[in-house]
């Protein structure tokens, strides 16, 4: 299964360009789950996802970015159907082994990232996106949002979880070094080097930014909380 990129303009934003941490290599792919569960518990974290969209055993779900399968595994336990999207082949093969394991076979896995996936069956019924878009500069940022409103059935949600600043810009230094120094106390030096890259490297932004751009395409925002450190999750609706 390759990157799709057939029809893409060459002006398109490449999705494969490793601003921050590569998790096509296959290495960091096998060690993902072991490293990010230090900090998060990718259990409780599925139960929420499905518990917010309120999904039932007939709705159909896209992951986008969904790395080695947390949500993937549990939602097709539940759902009729999920299309489980990355641009990392190593990660979409972890996810895939999870699932012969687990002896699923509605997962229908593509090779592909915000900009180049074709969804070419029905409106689904929720998408979800978990620390994935901050990949994306924010013009793509607005037009990855706008693809997957297209996606959706009208009363279809998206689940939006990611690293959005919601801090004054003035504060930025000390919130970053506060940020990078409790990774290193609380998880370790790897974690630590992953969160500089992030910072440096990579696209998150600040939530009133990401409110006018979830905005802007047409979703309505009927919830956004804050449970995780410089993470804010967003529960959008098309109306």
């Amino acid at each position: 299964m390759d990157y799709k990129t057939t029809g893409v303009s060459s002006w398109y934003y490449d999705e494969r360009k490793n601003a921050g941490v590569d998790y096509t290599d296959s290495k960091i792919a096998a060690e993902y789950d072991i490293q990010h569960s230090r900090f998060r518990d990718f259990e409780k974290d599925a139960r929420l996802i499905m518990e917010k969209l309120e999904l039932k055993p007939e709705h159909t779900v896209i992951d986008f970015g969904c790395g080695t399968g947390a949500f993937v595994i549990p939602t097709a336990r539940l759902c009729r159907k999920i299309y489980a999207v990355d641009i990392s082949q190593a990660m979409l093969n972890r996810c895939l082994e999870k699932a012969r394991a687990a002896g699923l076979s509605n997962i229908e896995p593509h090779c592909a990232g915000f900009l180049t996936y074709e969804h070419k069956e029905a409106p689904v019924d929720a998408i979800v996106s978990v620390v994935a878009l901050h990949h994306l500069p924010d013009f793509w940022k607005v037009v990855a949002l706008k693809r997957m409103y297209d996606m959706l059935k009208p009363g279809g949600r998206l689940f939006l979880f990611d690293v959005v600043f919601s801090f004054s810009i003035g504060e930025f230094q000390s919130k970053f070094e506060n940020w990078v120094s409790g990774m290193l106390n609380n998880v370790g030096q790897e974690m630590a080097e992953e969160t500089i890259i992030h910072i440096r490297d990579e696209y998150s932004t600040f939530d009133w930014l990401m409110d006018e751009m979830i905005k802007r395409v047409g979703f309505k925002i009927e919830q956004k909380f804050s449970d995780f450190p410089f993470c804010l999750t967003y529960l959008s609706i098309r109306p």
